[in-house]
């Protein structure tokens, strides 16, 4: 059950980052269509960032709370910056519903949309939090009592070896006769049997017989461990010269390339940097798309799930009646033959 509710958690977490990079993308793809140095820039992102449903909003906020530190850290400095945002543009009136004058009608419009699909995201995101906030409060109840039964099984196990030791211990204070005969004696003192057995050994002849093939296999086991060690040293030796042939090979690359770089860009240039900054517009809305698509259909998967469950209920239900149904016929069976009985006895 642990388990299941670790797996459900991961679930929870996993949808719960979707859609932060869903909104993420969605602001992202918002600047992409502002462009640069667009005069209605500050409206349209009043427009966007506008409160329509506080609720959900404080409801996002206080479900924040309960996440792990560093999610709650990054949920606070965003949402910080949203609310910021929001506070300054709601001490000015302003109507969202009609497009300004010389301002592109259809930007207004896609910022309305993106505008509702933050609003879905947020309440999704909501959604999610509370959800996953009730399989942490169930999964740390059942860590507790799943730790006392821990506790309560190793107190067990310890005792039951004390027990089993002591055991043991008594059983090995108790005399045993062992019947010899004296070809199987082999312990002298002197060259004479001693009358004291106190400190002789009593094993059988299947213990001396292993305890000496063990002797032969340890001594092949060790002259095989030395020819494994003389074999990994000189791999070790070769991987050496290999590394240092390796290295002496990069610094004449990096020295080429730091020549060729030289030569054409006069100065050397970080080509990792100038890719990590470039980004692709058309990437961004596509992956926008396949967020969508993703959250769109794991709910949907959601609806079919809850309602194969109420099927299942309802042909559960129907099953039970089906059988009281069927023991009732049986019954009446029953009571008909016994009525046809006593008038044939009649």
């Amino acid at each position: 059950k642990l388990n299941s509710y670790l797996a459900q958690m991961e679930d929870r977490k996993c949808e719960i980052v979707k859609l932060q990079e869903c909104a993420k993308a969605l602001y992202a793809n918002f600047q992409a269509s502002l462009g640069e140095d667009n005069e209605f820039a500050h409206f349209l992102t009043k427009v966007l960032k506008k409160k329509i449903k506080c609720m959900e909003k404080k409801e996002v906020r206080r479900e924040a709370d309960e996440e792990d530190e560093n999610e709650e850290e990054n949920d606070e400095e965003s949402s910080s910056g949203i609310d910021e945002e929001n506070s300054g543009s709601e001490d000015e009136d302003f109507d969202d519903t009609v497009c300004p004058k010389n301002c592109n009608e259809a930007l207004f419009q896609n910022t309305i949309q993106l505008r509702q699909k933050r609003l879905d995201i947020e309440k999704a995101l909501t959604e999610e939090k509370k959800v996953a906030a009730n399989l942490r409060k169930k999964h740390n109840s059942l860590a507790k009592k799943a730790k006392v039964v821990e506790i309560s099984l190793n107190t067990a196990e310890r005792e039951l070896e004390t027990f089993q030791w002591e055991k043991q211990q008594r059983l090995n204070e108790l005399y045993v006769v062992v019947p010899l005969k004296l070809h199987q004696v082999e312990y002298l003192v002197n060259g004479e049997m001693p009358s004291d057995f106190s400190q002789a050994l009593v094993f059988t002849n299947q213990s001396l017989e292993y305890l000496q093939k063990r002797i032969v296999d340890l001594r092949n086991e060790k002259i095989m461990q030395r020819e494994i060690y003389k074999k990994a040293l000189e791999q070790h030796k070769q991987l050496v010269q290999d590394k240092k042939e390796m290295e002496i090979n990069i610094r004449r690359l990096e020295e080429k390339c730091n020549h060729l770089m030289m030569k054409k860009f006069g100065r050397l240039v970080d080509f990792e940097a100038v890719q990590a900054h470039s980004v692709n517009l058309h990437m961004e809305e596509l992956k926008v798309q396949i967020m969508e698509k993703e959250y769109a259909h794991s709910q949907e998967l959601k609806e079919w799930e809850e309602r194969i469950l109420d099927l299942q209920q309802q042909l559960m239900k129907l099953t039970k009646e089906n059988t009281s149904k069927l023991q009732q016929l049986n019954q009446f069976c029953l009571e008909k033959q016994q009525l046809e009985t006593k008038l044939a006895s009649l």
